[in-house]
């Protein structure tokens, strides 16, 4: 029977590894309250952060939409453009080959008079 009695006496624990097991505990506690709160923050900054990231994609694709519609508008007036050159460059050579047959035709009509 003596082992019954000693059986029962280790199973009582110094006051001082109960402290030192509640300071643990206490000190657990904190630091999963410390963490869990810095969690909760992180995750409300991430979600802000998701939120301006959807706003930036969402402003970058109206500004891809403006920018395409402002290329294909200047594309249109670039081909206009071309046309009014080309359409005063045919006119100016009209306008010289005119002047150029009004000088040719002055000096061709004394001799078309001397031969009469």
């Amino acid at each position: 029977m003596m082992g019954l009695g000693n059986g029962r006496r280790s199973m009582k624990s110094p006051p001082l590894i109960l402290a030192a097991l509640v300071a643990c505990i206490i000190v657990l506690g904190f630091n999963y309250w410390i963490a869990s709160s810095r969690s909760v923050d992180l995750q409300s900054r991430i979600l802000e952060l998701e939120g301006r990231v959807r706003r930036a994609a969402a402003e970058r694709g109206a500004v891809e939409l403006k920018k395409n519609e402002f290329q294909g508008e200047l594309e249109k007036q670039r081909e206009q453009l071309d046309k009014i050159q080309s359409s005063h460059n045919f006119q100016l050579e009209s306008v010289n080959k005119l002047y150029q047959d009004e000088k040719v035709w002055p000096a061709s009509l004394p001799s078309y008079f001397s031969s009469k």
